[in-house]
């Protein structure tokens, strides 16, 4: 299976930022930026490359976000990320972005028709979430990064 390199942004406030694929590519509704490395470049490129293409945000590294996430085609391994700027430009692979709170990012998530995805993104979206709570109030807060 092919790796892919993403990028999960959640913001000072909570809010986690999530990506609506254009004409819902393989029934995917609501998701997460990733994709596949260039020649050469490290997973840590990738993911930050992906992540301001297909949403338009420029991010930070804040954590590597434990374990690996399989689609349906790729073994997918992802960043915690900060929000460093918006571009408000994002690639035509995607049709619009949105900034939610954990619940409403799991009812959005569960549009997506496509079950290994769908699955996958949820188990993502709570282990994004369980880093992010870790990472406030010991050591420097998100934002101070």
């Amino acid at each position: 299976m092919k790796k892919a390199y993403g990028g999960v942004i959640i913001n000072e406030v909570g809010q986690v930022l999530l990506r609506e694929p254009a004409n819902h590519f393989d029934g995917y509704v609501w998701t997460f930026a990733k994709g596949k490395a260039d020649p050469g470049e490290s997973a840590e490129a990738t993911a930050l490359r992906e992540v301001e293409e297909e949403t338009g945000i420029r991010g930070k590294i804040v954590a590597k976000i434990p374990g690996t996430f399989d689609g349906s085609t790729t073994s997918n391994e992802y960043f915690l990320m900060s929000s460093v700027k918006d571009t408000g430009r994002f690639h035509w692979e995607t049709t619009s972005v949105k900034w939610v709170g954990q619940e409403e990012a799991k009812k959005l998530i569960m549009h997506t028709s496509n079950e290994k995805g769908r699955v996958r993104d949820l188990k993502l979206l709570e282990t994004a979430f369980d880093l992010f709570k870790s990472t406030q109030g010991h050591g420097p807060k998100i934002s101070e990064l």
